[in-house]
């Protein structure tokens, strides 16, 4: 029994030093192929093996079932009926995929377009929302079923033999009421603000010809001008900037107030200021279209009214030139000279009125449509009539001045790639701006005509020292009163120049 007892002893010493050995051999082993794993196997693939293997306990485990969302192309295989949450689905997830997916198909409809990307057959995306883990599948069904057809969204004229599309979004069933009050809520909000910033803005102007009603045509616009090019001082720039976003941001404050939600500018300044260019800055801006009122073009206040109801929401609606527009002028200004206020009208045929004007801006109908501005523009701010200016029709009165060292400053960087003050000929540039009325539009057609900033500043000087001597040889023959003599010997070119730059 004892040697029986001995070796049994040994038989169990040995298994223990055994087992401890092939524990040690093990445990460096795994270290090792974690160091490599770690070390030589790309992040991407390590993502993919982490995916795989959750997708394979998900399976295994009949308790962790995904509920799945199916958002088919087509509702109900109607094939006129784009199912708009597809679209939203489709651009959201184009937005977010080309950084992550390992296969995509890529594409572009015409030259104007970026190249797209989208999900291709089978292939998955996987999202994280809000800590909701979120599973995106793309299917086609067409090209499923139908191996090497063609790829055809509109089935209708190939009957039943192309299937439909659809995307399949999978999650947690714990987690519905946050898909559906928050997730998908966020997809519709994104793909609105894509279709925006994508879509084409439109000019429209009225058409009035062949006897036809007035009517508004429209065509692209394609003006490229925005704020950071626009020649004006900084503060006023930052001062519109923020009035359009504290506008644009305040759709539940209107309707709390019960106010239209609308804005009014009035843009006033001599010409060449910039008026116009901040109206197209604006539209960029906001992503607005334009609706372009010539008042004498229409006859009377019911086609006014007419025009103005079919403009559309997220629209700017502009009146230049509207101290010459008829009888929009200071009534008591023009009654003191002896007019009736519709001195114009007869001359075109047009019965347009201040208050069917108003009526609109101001009135009843100003609540039929959202998100709208009004910008009037003029010349001579005097002389329209008060009824147009007080707040609530033109809340913000924006001057389009002269230019200046800081806004001349935006006119070199534009045109001749020039930042801060780094051109010796900056410090008498700003000398002359201080002693000449000039306007941004006479500058930069200066700068324009060279692209060497020495031999365009050096012009730009000899033209800004001209312009202050004109200026200053006609104040002092005004002083002794030659100012007829002086329009008398001075050609129709520097007549208006000197008219144009004269200070008020």
């Amino acid at each position: 029994m004892i040697p029986f007892i001995g070796a049994s002893s040994s038989l169990q010493m040995f298994s223990a030093s055994t087992l401890f050995s092939v524990y040690a051999s093990l445990t460096a082993l795994f270290t090792l192929i974690q160091q490599f794993y770690y070390q030589f196997v790309p992040q991407q693939v390590r993502n993919y093996i982490s995916i795989r293997i959750e997708e394979w306990f998900t399976k295994s485990n009949p308790s962790t079932t995904l509920f799945t969302l199916v958002i088919e192309q087509f509702e109900d295989g109607d094939y006129d009926s784009l199912n708009q949450v597809y679209k939203a689905c489709e651009a959201y997830l184009a937005s977010k995929l080309k950084a992550t997916s390992s296969r995509l198909k890529v594409s572009r409809l015409t030259k104007k377009d970026n190249v797209s990307f989208k999900l291709a057959q089978g292939e998955k995306y996987y999202e994280e929302f809000k800590g909701l883990k979120l599973q995106w599948s793309f299917i086609d069904d067409n090209a499923r079923n139908y191996k090497g057809a063609p790829d055809v969204d509109n089935s209708r004229s190939h009957g039943a033999r192309f299937a439909n599309k659809y995307f399949e979004l999978c999650f947690d069933p714990d987690h519905k009421d946050q898909v559906f009050d928050s997730y998908l809520p966020h997809i519709l909000k994104a793909y609105d603000e894509i279709s925006e910033w994508k879509k084409d803005l439109l000019l429209h102007s009225l058409d009035s010809g062949f006897g036809k009603p007035v009517c508004w045509r429209s065509v692209k616009f394609k003006h490229p001008f925005t704020f950071e090019a626009l020649a004006m001082e900084p503060e006023a720039k930052r001062a519109v900037t923020d009035d359009l976003d504290r506008f644009i941001n305040r759709r539940e404050f209107y309707r709390r107030v019960g106010r239209a939600w609308k804005r009014g500018y009035l843009l006033y300044g001599p010409p060449g200021t910039g008026k116009s260019s901040l109206i197209a800055a604006m539209a960029n801006y906001l992503k607005f279209d334009i609706f372009d009122l010539q008042l004498s073009s229409v006859p009377n206040d019911s086609a006014l009214r007419r025009l103005l109801l079919s403009t559309t929401n997220k629209s700017i609606l502009v009146i230049e030139d509207i101290d010459c527009s008829l009888g929009l002028a200071d009534r008591q200004l023009q009654m003191a000279e002896g007019k009736d206020g519709h001195a114009n009208s007869s001359d075109t045929g047009s019965q347009i009125s201040l208050s069917g004007l108003l009526n609109f801006i101001d009135g009843l109908w100003s609540s039929c449509g959202d998100e709208r501005i009004f910008i009037f523009t003029t010349n001579h701010k005097d002389k329209l009539d008060p009824a147009l200016l007080r707040p609530g029709r033109m809340d913000m009165h924006i001057h389009m001045s002269y230019l200046t060292k800081s806004s001349f400053r935006v006119l070199a960087s534009n045109y001749l790639n020039l930042e801060g003050d780094e051109h010796h000929l900056y410090g008498e540039i700003g000398q002359l701006l201080a002693s000449t009325n000039v306007t941004p539009a006479h500058v930069a057609e200066e700068l324009i005509r060279n692209d060497n900033a020495d031999i365009a500043l050096s012009g730009l000087v000899n033209m800004l020292r001209e312009m202050k001597s004109k200026l200053a040889q006609k104040s002092l023959r005004a002083r002794w009163g030659f100012e007829e003599d002086v329009t008398a010997q001075t050609d129709s070119g520097e007549d208006v120049i000197t008219d144009e730059f004269s200070s008020d």
